[in-house]
């Protein structure tokens, strides 16, 4: 059994508004494991990207959050800790990759000093050894003629290589877990197939547990292990990658799963589309926050809030109907 690295248990997000607290989080509960890809997938507005920034307490430095729950991190809750234990971790035991690397990537400094900003403050090594393990990431994350590169600016590269010197960056101080939030989202395809290649191999080769968030089932079903299905600031269903694939339950699950393009469709064939949109979080229904949208709601969906239940020994599902459903296929 793979070492558990990661226990996210009941984590609540809370903005702080003018009208008040918004909750964009709401009872999220998973783990990461040592040298695992875990996907996590969800329309936009679904709470990916706030769940990964809340585990990095992200919002602290405006004051913009208020956390409850766990993020149990090799056993130390994160948010038991100060502001300075917490900068000993981002970066060195728990790193992100974000979707822009042009708005990430500091435009007045070369790329090699920003991975050597990140070796030095963490490692605590001069600066000769930054240099030198600066243009060794940059050779380990693919990019030609590294020593040349090493004194370039973020403008210079194409988008591909920037992406490639963010996760370069990221893993300079061999993190425990990488957090890549939809990092091949402004690439082109064949781009984004090396990225992913790329993103798998360090993965392999650095055992690190890897929280992939996207909205691409495609590569989920190529790269990871286990998915998380989120909703509305919830996960509606988990499980491995086969079984989430084979046999979902959640009915926002197999929406996303149909509404993927297939190699034989016909010509003039429509794709499935899923009705409605994710409501804004001042407005989350009462009982199952997608019976709005869902085709099969009925009265105890509207009113009661299903809980998050196992079904099988690898999987868990948020659905009142999802027993009846699974029958029927």
């Amino acid at each position: 059994m793979a070492e558990r690295i990661l226990e996210v248990d009941n984590l609540c997000t809370q903005f702080k508004t003018e009208r008040g607290l918004l909750k964009a989080i709401d009872g999220v509960s998973f783990e990461v494991y040592r040298g695992e890809m875990l996907g996590i997938v969800g329309e936009s507005g679904c709470g990916k990207s706030v769940t990964s920034q809340s585990i990095l307490r992200l919002y602290d430095e405006k004051n913009l959050a208020v956390y409850s729950g766990q993020v149990r991190f090799e056993g130390q809750n994160l948010f038991d800790l100060s502001q300075k234990e917490m900068q000993k971790i981002r970066g060195a035991r728990i790193s992100m990759v974000f979707q822009d690397a042009l708005s990430s990537l500091n435009p007045v400094f070369t790329v090699g000093n920003q991975i050597m900003e990140a070796l030095m403050i963490h490692q605590n090594i001069s600066k000769k050894d930054a240099r030198e393990k600066a243009v060794k990431m940059l050779g380990m994350v693919g990019i030609p003629d590294p020593e040349g590169r090493f004194f370039q600016y973020p403008f210079e590269l194409s988008g591909g290589m920037r992406q490639r010197v963010m996760i370069a960056v990221a893993l300079a101080c061999r993190p425990d877990i990488l957090i890549a939030d939809e990092p091949t989202t402004a690439l082109d395809v064949t781009i984004q197939a090396q990225i992913m290649d790329l993103m798998v191999e360090m993965n392999r080769k650095l055992d690190m547990g890897v929280m992939l968030i996207t909205h691409d089932l495609a590569v989920v079903a190529e790269t990871c292990h286990r998915v998380l299905v989120m909703y509305l600031g919830q996960i509606v269903e988990e499980g491995l990658v086969e079984d989430i694939f084979d046999r979902p339950l959640h009915p926002y699950t197999k929406g996303l799963i149909a509404s993927i393009p297939k190699l034989d469709s016909q010509k003039g064939e429509k794709l499935h589309q899923i009705k409605g949109t994710v409501p804004v979080l001042g407005k989350v229904p009462e009982g199952c926050r997608f019976a709005p949208r869902c085709p099969y709601a009925g009265a105890e969906c509207r009113t009661k809030a299903p809980e998050l239940k196992k079904v099988n020994e690898s999987q868990k599902v948020r659905c009142h109907l999802a027993d009846r459903r699974a029958d029927r296929g």
